[in-house]
C-alpha cells in the first residue's frame, strides 16, 4: 500500500462517522493531550525551580531508561513487523497523519506530517521534553520481537517538515 496517506480517526472507528463528527473526537483527543502535556511540563518546570538543571537531566535519563515489557510470545521476524505495522497504526490513528513509504517483506518506512505530540509540546514551548518520549520507538519495536530494528532522521518535535519512520528486519539491507 506505498503512498497511502492515514491517520483519520475514521480508519480505526467500527462504523463509519461524518467528517464533523471525526474532527470532533480529534478535538477532544487534542484538548486531552494537551492537559496531560501541560502538567509534565508544569512538574518538570517546577522541578526545575527547585532543583535546578539537573531535574532535566534526571527526567530525560528516566523517560530514555523506561522499560518495555518483551512480548512473551514473539514469532517469525517478518510476520512480527507486519503486526507491529498495523498496531502502530491502530495507536496512531486520530494523533498522526502519515504515508506509508515502503511496505515489503522485512521493512515499512513512513512519512509522519502530522503528530499531535509535536504540535502540543511545540505550542507549550517545551519540544525536548516531548521529544522524551520519541525516544521510546527503538526500544517500543525491540519489545516486540528483539530482531526488529528502528531508524529515524527527520523529526517533527525537532522542527523537520517530517519525521521518516523506518522500522526492518535485524541484518536486512536498507536502502
Amino acid at each position: 500500500m506505498r503512498g497511502s496517506r492515514r491517520g483519520s480517526i475514521k480508519d480505526i472507528l467500527p462504523e463509519r462517522v461524518s467528517d464533523e463528527t471525526a474532527e470532533v473526537v480529534e478535538e477532544v483527543l487534542e484538548r486531552k493531550l494537551t492537559s496531560a502535556a501541560g502538567l509534565a511540563v508544569d512538574l518538570l518546570h517546577a522541578m526545575e525551580e527547585r532543583f535546578g538543571p539537573e531535574a532535566r537531566r534526571v527526567a530525560a535519563r528516566m523517560i530514555e531508561n523506561r522499560g518495555f515489557e518483551p512480548r512473551t510470545e514473539t514469532g517469525a521476524p517478518v510476520e512480527d513487523l507486519r503486526r507491529f505495522r498495523d498496531t502502530l497504526e491502530r495507536s496512531c490513528a486520530g494523533t498522526h497523519r502519515w504515508e506509508r513509504t515502503v511496505d515489503e517483506p522485512g521493512r515499512v518506512g513512513y512519512r509522519f506530517t502530522h503528530c499531535l505530540w509535536a504540535k502540543v509540546f511545540n505550542r507549550l514551548g517545551e519540544p525536548d521534553l516531548g521529544f522524551y518520549f520519541c525516544a521510546g520507538d527503538e526500544p517500543a519495536v525491540r519489545s516486540f520481537n528483539p530482531e526488529l530494528r528502528f531508524s529515524r532522521t527527520r523529526v517533527l518535535m525537532r522542527g523537520d517538515s517530517h519525521c521518516d519512520h523506518d522500522f526492518y528486519v535485524k541484518d536486512r539491507v536498507k536502502d
